[in-house]
């Protein structure tokens, strides 16, 4: 492998311009080059055929190098938390149970429980005539789902919550170096795996996932009470993110589009054909990191480990080299082979759990509503990776 000076960029995810809009910065990039030098040891990759084939490259890893989260955490506590933060890689008995409890058809099983939750919620919007989608319905929607399939007691679901909200944050800015609580995080952390611990310690009971880690043996091994609990804490604060901002940035798509949203309700678009396109256009994770194990060829520029890569979902799901049209939303539009859920080994285990939310979300909503529309401005969430909205108003009347 022979090494090629690549182009040097500035991307700089605090710009509010970026925060704004990134698509235009994306279409830049796209045109610099395949591989971009972002300062010493980063290195940004904007285009769909390398994010796509680098998500699938065995030889790159999610956990990023030690002294990374050393130099922008410093708390060893949190450091040590996020740098291990890969669903199921603690340890491959956790993975086998993860696997299984977000398999197609465990989630196909819950469709009743999500239509009649997202019923419930529905039903004080209806009869007020408005709503804050973020509020009302797109937070606590996946989050309910989250702690009915951990066996988290409904009466503690709302002090789960907000330190679930905070290690999103956290996360969020340590990648990507924004100003942050490192000990707010560190409380929110600390509270999450106390009262998780105390949970799997006296038994959630029923067919959950906590009972399922906590019980389920291999070669005569039991998953211990930390690796129960890291497990539980990623899946609970990753578990509702990329779901609130698919509702959220669904939404605002389709009243942008009045025609595509007219196609959804006249049903000449089918809804799930739909929820690929909102996550496609408006990927809910804009950016997932990757270190390589070993050496790896980029577009004629050698990585080597130690390395962090920036894999530009966003702009990979708008590559005109991939998609016809992509600044378009077509609710309707296939094929759709969009990287919003990864690739390969870290293929999100959630996906089949998050495509069903969106469905029953929009089934549910436009089937109970005759008309929807904007009530004032949607404020966007001012982080740039996880691109969501803090409040969504709606006027909505009923069907």
């Amino acid at each position: 492998m022979t090494a090629v000076r690549a182009p040097r960029v500035s991307f700089d995810v605090s710009d509010p311009r970026l925060l704004a809009d990134p698509f235009p910065t994306y279409e830049h990039l796209r045109r610099t080059g395949a591989v971009l030098s972002n300062g010493p040891g980063q290195w940004v990759v904007p285009g769909y055929r390398e994010v796509a084939a680098l998500l699938k490259d065995q030889r790159l890893t999610k956990t990023l190098p030690e002294q990374y989260y050393r130099f922008t955490v410093g708390d060893p506590e949190l450091s040590g938390f996020l740098s291990g933060q890969n669903l199921g890689q603690r340890n491959r008995l956790a993975s086998r149970v993860l696997v299984s409890s977000f398999s197609p058809g465990l989630v196909r099983r819950l469709g009743e429980r999500m239509t009649s939750l997202v019923d419930d919620l529905l039903e004080p919007v209806l009869a007020t005539g408005r709503m804050d989608l973020v509020a009302d319905l797109a937070l606590p929607f996946p989050l309910m789902v989250i702690c009915d399939l951990l066996g988290v007691p409904a009466a503690d679901r709302s002090l789960l919550w907000p330190h679930a909200a905070q290690l999103v944050r956290a996360f969020s800015d340590v990648a990507f170096g924004n100003d942050r609580d490192i000990d707010e995080a560190v409380r929110s952390l600390r509270w999450l795996r106390e009262y998780l611990g105390d949970l799997v310690e006296n038994g959630p009971g029923g067919d959950n996932l906590l009972t399922r880690m906590a019980t389920t043996e291999s070669d005569g091994q039991r998953l211990r009470r930390e690796e129960i609990v890291d497990n539980a804490i990623t899946v609970f604060y990753a578990g509702f993110e990329t779901s609130m901002g698919m509702i959220t940035n669904g939404m605002v798509a389709l009243l942008e589009h009045p025609d595509q949203l007219a196609r959804l309700r006249a049903g000449t678009a089918g809804t799930a054909t739909a929820i690929e396109e909102m996550l496609r256009y408006e990927a809910p994770i804009q950016v997932t990191m990757r270190s390589p194990l070993e050496p790896v060829e980029v577009a004629d520029r050698v990585i080597r480990p130690g390395r962090v890569l920036y894999l530009l979902v966003g702009s990979a799901n708008r590559d005109p080299e991939q998609f016809d049209e992509p600044d378009r939303f077509d609710v309707g539009r296939r094929p759709n082979q969009h990287l919003s859920f990864g690739a390969g080994v870290y293929h999100c285990l959630g996906a089949a759990l998050a495509r069903a939310e969106g469905v029953a979300v929009f089934d549910r909503l436009l089937g109970r509503t005759r008309a929807i529309e904007l009530d004032g401005e949607p404020v966007r969430r001012p982080r740039f990776n996880f691109r969501t909205y803090d409040q969504v108003p709606l006027a909505v009347r009923p069907a």
